[in-house]
């Protein structure tokens, strides 16, 4: 069922968008701490199904997937992500539900919720300024080796339109041998613009492509693989707009 808009700036978004965010990452604390307890692997991939669930369903958030090939069930992969919004996270574990870690801004560590979730998830902590090369990924390797995903957005922070893809993502898939899985988020930014912190409800269409390999692939390569299919669905969104603005009645 289609959520229909509601005001970005509502009282009822502004308490929608603090439950959507405090309840699933404390809930993802509790479970990850639990995980010495029984099982760490385990505990992990319930965190990330709670936090994909209740956080698209707090949110009043639809994810539409369209993945054919259910390539966001390839392990291990590098997945490959455009970074439109703060909410990018949450729809790919509703996408990803396990087996996976990310990859993430080292000043995120000091986030009073998010760092002990991240910390607690085996997140890769990269520092930007430093530059994200072999001996920074290295833990993201690891992961590879154990048989898991490792998600990264290789513009490398959150941009409304594509920005320049980086080289960390191709070189991660090469020296690990895996393949790469392309996910393109079409609209998540109309639910958590950059530099706005109240969601607000609607669809949001992820398309999961045929995994490729990072030695046939550049990244300038793929960067142009993600223009063209963002620039396809917003072309067939104006479409359909002017479709239905044509319609009688």
């Amino acid at each position: 069922m289609h959520v229909p808009l509601s005001r970005p700036r509502s009282p009822v978004n502004y308490l929608r968008s603090l439950v959507a965010f405090v309840v699933p990452a404390l809930a993802g604390i509790a479970i990850l701490l639990t995980g010495p307890l029984w099982n760490r692997n385990g505990a992990r991939n319930l965190a990330t199904r709670v936090i994909g669930r209740w956080g698209t369903a707090l949110a009043g958030i639809e994810p539409v997937i369209s993945d054919p090939t259910d390539a966001a069930d390839h392990r291990p992969a590098v997945v490959v992500f455009n970074h439109q919004s703060g909410v990018d996270p949450v729809l790919l574990c509703a996408l990803l539900r396990g087996n996976v870690v990310g990859v993430s801004k080292e000043s995120l560590r000091r986030h009073p919720v998010l760092g002990p979730l991240l910390t607690l998830a085996d997140t890769v902590f990269v520092d930007r300024s430093a530059g994200v090369g072999p001996e920074a990924l290295a833990p993201a390797r690891k992961a590879l080796e154990r048989g898991l995903a490792v998600a990264i957005a290789p513009e490398g922070h959150r941009q409304h339109r594509l920005g320049a893809f980086r080289e960390g993502a191709v070189q991660l898939a090469r020296q690990a041998h895996v393949q790469l899985v392309p996910v393109i988020l079409h609209d998540s930014a109309k639910i958590l613009p950059p530099g706005t912190s109240v969601m607000r409800p609607d669809r949001v269409h992820i398309s999961v492509l045929e995994p490729l390999d990072p030695f046939q692939t550049s990244t300038s390569e793929l960067e142009q693989l993600y223009h063209a299919h963002l620039g396809d669905h917003r072309a067939g969104a104006r479409h359909a707009s002017a479709g239905r603005g044509n319609s009688p009645g």
